[in-house]
């Protein structure tokens, strides 16, 4: 199966883009926890059940290390941390915790290598696994705009 995109028109007026058309990806649906689960029992003999026991304490241990400032690697499908988000102020004494700090962020970045040794083409591109093997194909939807449906 391929990643599946249709053609929309950029509408936006004074983008130095209007006008022209730009691949918008189209996505399939939602896969839940229990289809993941299921695909897994499927694939080896691990019992649903014991996949899900399995994924929710990781989700609590990933949690635990990303809520106490550690980057968690899990190697192919790779790091996962939390960064906070906060406004500027002009003096680092004038900074207050309670007021400065706006909210929190979760930060995902797919594993990679950079092909810098590959190069001069490649050269500070990064190689994504995850995103081996993967397809574009065209879907015969063209509509460019929601009152075309």
């Amino acid at each position: 199966m391929a990643i599946q995109y249709r053609l929309l028109q950029n509408k936006i007026k004074g983008s130095k883009n209007y006008g022209k058309y730009y691949a918008h990806t189209v996505k399939q649906g939602v896969i839940s926890l229990e289809d993941i689960e299921e695909m897994i029992e499927e694939n080896c003999t691990a019992k649903a059940s014991d996949v899900r026991l399995v994924l929710r304490e990781l989700f609590d241990t990933v949690k635990f290390y990303m809520q106490n400032g550690y980057t968690v690697d899990l190697k192919e499908m790779g790091k996962l941390s939390i960064s906070v988000k906060s406004v500027c102020v002009d003096d680092p004494k004038e900074f207050r915790r309670d007021r400065h700090i706006t909210g929190f962020k979760c930060n995902y970045t797919p594993e990679g290598k950079r092909y810098s040794a590959y190069g001069p083409e490649k050269n500070g591109h990064i190689h994504r696994s995850i995103l081996d093997g993967c397809e574009a194909i065209e879907t015969q939807y063209y509509n460019t705009t929601s009152k075309d449906k």
